[in-house]
């Protein structure tokens, strides 16, 4: 898949989960028939919370209005029982908060080792063409060394100054 199909999925599905999450709450459910009855039986419909102070269940106004304002902030319930909704406001962006932060911080440690290797391979590579470039130099300069000696000791025999195989004594005898 090319990166041009990634990229339009990738938004498609980002269009379609913001228009899901977004969208008003139907206001055709009656949430009045589920007062002085249990906190279970209200939230089960995502139109109702659950105001525990006086125990009814009020139509949610949807994310228009996250907070209802008919109910004491600490006291109303959506969708569950466990958790006031006051909290969720709170604990559901902060936990989306972390772990988006802790997704950017796993794909920045991943590039990084890539990118490390990456270039560990491009200084390997470097360092076989400097060794190879080197070991060229030293042959080259072994060749010169070997043709300087060879006309040196050709001049040396020609005017008669080669060295001598071992020590003369220089006097009478």
């Amino acid at each position: 898949m090319g990166l041009e199909v990634k990229i339009l999925v990738a938004l498609f599905v980002f269009t379609f989960t913001l228009l899901q999450f977004t969208s008003p709450v139907s206001a055709e459910f009656d949430c009045s028939k589920y007062t002085n009855t249990s906190c279970s039986s209200c939230t089960e419909n995502s139109a109702c919370y659950w105001c525990k102070s006086s125990t009814k269940c009020i139509h949610y106004p949807g994310w228009t209005k996250v907070v209802p304002h008919d109910c004491p902030h600490k006291d109303w319930y959506y969708g569950q029982c466990r958790i006031s909704g006051f909290v969720l406001i709170i604990l559901v962006p902060s936990l989306a908060a972390f772990a988006l932060i802790f997704l950017c911080c796993c794909v920045y440690c991943c590039c990084c080792r890539r990118c490390k290797k990456w270039k560990q391979k491009r200084h390997d590579k470097e360092d076989i063409k400097l060794k190879r470039k080197r070991d060229e130099m030293q042959l080259l300069h072994s060749q010169r060394r070997n043709e300087r000696q060879a006309k040196a000791d050709n001049i040396r025999k020609k005017y008669g100054l080669l060295p001598s195989g071992g020590y003369e004594r220089l006097g009478d005898e």
